[in-house]
């Protein structure tokens, strides 16, 4: 019974999916400044999938190897398979995960930021150096591509794009949610402890 108490509150969390292009301006910007504040108060009752892929498109090449289009070019395909990475490889750690993409959105290039955020944390970037080496990164970002078109498409019209539970919720663009902060949007429509 004591097991079950344990687990009850991961299973209850809120999950927010939270579609996005590494260089995209409107991406960069909600992530940096909308999810540390809202993770710094609900981060016990709120998990983040952070699908790093957008409007990117994903073809296979007659060898096999997999190609990318991404809308701000070939560096936001970069930016996104090294994120894609560094959540992979720290699937088991979502404050990681958030301090990660937090960092890398935060920077003036946020595809060139992985080794300094790694850096920062005192984790070896050399794991997502081999990630994107070993072709897994690539896999990865297909991946998401795949999740992005399944769960969000035809719907998404716009990245940042954030459903609550596999919704989209009314008054849930990225513009609406900015306007009055993505800490109070979540607890005007949530009952989560942790609102101010």
């Amino acid at each position: 019974m004591l097991a079950l108490l344990i687990l009850l509150p991961a299973t209850m969390a809120l999950q927010m999916d939270l579609y996005y292009e590494s260089l995209c301006p409107d991406s960069t910007r909600f992530i940096s400044q909308q999810v540390p504040d809202m993770w710094a108060a609900l981060s016990n009752e709120v998990s983040i999938n952070f699908v790093p892929y957008g409007f990117a498109t994903t073809t296979e090449a007659a060898d096999g190897e997999l190609e990318f289009e991404c809308q701000h070019g070939a560096a936001e395909c970069q930016g996104n398979i090294v994120q894609a990475c560094s959540l992979y490889l720290t699937k088991e750690s979502p404050d990681i995960q958030v301090s990660l993409i937090t960092c890398m959105m935060s920077a003036a290039a946020p595809d060139l930021a992985g080794p300094e955020c790694w850096g920062q944390m005192e984790m070896d970037y050399g794991l997502v150096e081999e990630c994107v080496a070993d072709g897994l990164g690539d896999v990865l970002h297909a991946a998401n591509g795949e999740e992005t078109a399944a769960v969000a498409d035809p719907t998404v019209t716009n990245v940042p794009w954030s459903n609550f539970d596999g919704e989209h919720l009314a008054g849930g663009e990225y513009w609406e949610i900015e306007e009055v902060g993505l800490l109070t949007f979540l607890c005007s429509k949530f009952q989560l402890a942790g609102c101010p």
